[in-house]
């Protein structure tokens, strides 16, 4: 039996689970056997998000209080800065008020009193952030400071970074004490009732929309029901929380528990009917207009990183800039060759990425990707740079043909589970081709991470690296390849 303490120290990001779920919240105290907290690891939002708190510490100098020595001398540092009137900013400042612990961002005295500012790596205020600014504000006030102000500083997007590491303007601070104030009064009942949950059981909450919104719960697998449907409800395509409840209400848990006439939607009716016939669908005529394309066919993706702190001249906060690409070339006598750009050594890899496409892309025939439209920008933003590039790059951006679209009109198999991404795709089209086979870097996110660890790294642990998103980026455009030759074949047998 588990022995309770009587009470419990929440920290604010315990507090604000428990906005979100209560369950969440116990289950974070009081973690289950099998837990998906450890695959909460480290992610780009994440890092991005240290990097824009690292710059307002540099923007904004001041003390910052350790956290190394333990929570102990955290809160005796901070009760020092705060006597000592000498001090202007602190970071980090750690405060306990009846059980709540919270660490601020930024601290600033002011002759009126103190600025509290909570620092997000997002370009807007969004309204879950509020809370986290109300708990901290509510236990300041707990602790006999006078707060004067409440900002949420967030990056500023129309920033443009001119180089020699001047990034004044990169943040933008806004005043959001009146509707953090109206919630402070809220905090004190709050916090009771999480203390009371803890007491007891654990809370019988079904799954819904507050497993994903603001965040998805790390909890999600625990809580999912053993007898979860083999195809789900959730899997039409675009469907909303109304439709899925409405199904779900009426005793349809199972795509194929619903009756024939239920649904309206024609992407809907698709998936109902193919998953109901457990065999694939292919729309003849949509999947013919692959024959008409031109030659050669260059099958192309892009991999990009979105910075919050910009590191190249030019670049904006989070602008997708290219680091690698993958080019499978379809000659029309059946050659097949392959190119690609990969830069991990933490430089601008705008001109050169710009150049080998320039180089390789010939005048005549089609470009091929999947979700057209990002390689698209991609191009348009290398010829917005590069003007002596610009013409022909471009001139590329003409020659586009969307991969995605066309698999979406003509092509579902049971195994998408509604999905038509190329990593559902692809399995259902071409079984022997898995990105779950590759070593290290299997999805765009983990490009993103590699490149990011490669461009830190030793040269190597960036060869090794660079490998795994060589062949990572390489796989994507042959996944291309294959599901055109896949549906042609279709095509051909009728």
């Amino acid at each position: 039996m588990l022995l309770k303490p009587r009470s419990f120290h929440l920290s604010k990001s315990r507090f604000i689970a428990g906005l979100q779920c209560p369950k969440r919240l116990y289950l974070t105290v009081f973690p289950p056997d099998i837990s998906e907290e450890e695959d909460c690891g480290i992610n780009l939002p994440i890092i991005n998000g240290n990097e824009v708190g690292d710059m307002a510490c540099k923007l904004y100098p001041g003390v910052m209080v350790e956290y190394d020595t333990g929570l102990s001398a955290a809160l005796e540092t901070t009760k020092q800065l705060i006597a000592n009137t000498s001090v202007q900013r602190i970071h980090e400042a750690t405060f306990s008020f009846e059980n709540i612990l919270v660490r601020v961002d930024l601290l600033e005295r002011t002759d009126a009193g103190w600025i509290l500012t909570e620092v997000k790596g997002a370009t807007s205020v969004k309204d879950y952030y509020l809370n986290d600014a109300a708990v901290q504000a509510w236990v300041l006030q707990g602790c006999g400071l006078k707060l004067n102000e409440v900002r949420l500083m967030h990056v500023n997007n129309k920033f443009v970074y001119q180089g020699n590491d001047n990034y004044e303007g990169l943040l933008h601070a806004e005043d959001i004490s009146d509707v953090v104030l109206s919630r402070i009064d809220s905090i004190a009942a709050q916090k009771d009732g999480f203390m009371e949950m803890l007491a007891g059981d654990i809370p019988d909450i079904e799954m819904g929309n507050q497993c994903y919104s603001p965040y998805e719960c790390d909890f999600c697998s625990y809580c999912q029901p053993n007898d979860l449907p083999e195809y789900p409800v959730s899997i039409l395509p675009r469907s909303n929380a109304k439709q899925r409840d409405a199904l779900n209400n009426a005793g349809y848990n199972d795509v194929r528990d619903i009756p024939n006439g239920v649904l309206d939607n024609p992407n809907h009716q698709r998936v109902w009917r193919v998953t109901c016939a457990n065999k694939e669908e292919v729309d003849i005529a949509e999947a013919a207009i692959l024959k008409e394309l031109p030659w050669p066919r260059y099958y192309i993706d892009f991999e990009t990183i979105g910075l919050a702190v910009p590191r190249w001249k030019g670049v904006r906060p989070y602008v997708q800039v290219p680091f690698q690409w993958s080019c499978h070339i379809h000659h029309e006598d059946g050659h097949m060759e392959h190119v690609e750009f990969l830069d991990v050594s933490g430089n601008d890899p705008r001109r050169a990425c710009a150049e080998g496409l320039v180089k390789h892309i010939g005048n005549d025939g089609v470009l091929i990707a999947y979700n057209a439209g990002f390689e698209q920008r991609v191009i348009r933003e290398l010829a917005e740079m590069y003007s002596d590039l610009s013409e022909s790059l471009l001139e590329m951006n003409e020659r586009f043909f969307d991969l995605l679209p066309l698999t979406r009109n003509a092509y579902y198999h049971p195994s998408q589970m509604g999905s038509w991404s190329i990593k559902a795709v692809l399995p259902a089209l071409v079984p022997e081709l898995n990105y779950k086979d590759l070593d290290g870097v299997q999805d765009g996110g983990g490009a993103q991470l590699a490149w990011i660890e490669a461009a830190k790294a030793n040269k190597v642990e960036q060869q090794r690296v660079a490998k795994q998103l060589l062949e990572y980026c390489k796989l994507d455009t042959l996944a291309m390849v294959k599901i055109v030759d896949a549906l042609l074949e279709r095509v051909e047998h009728g």
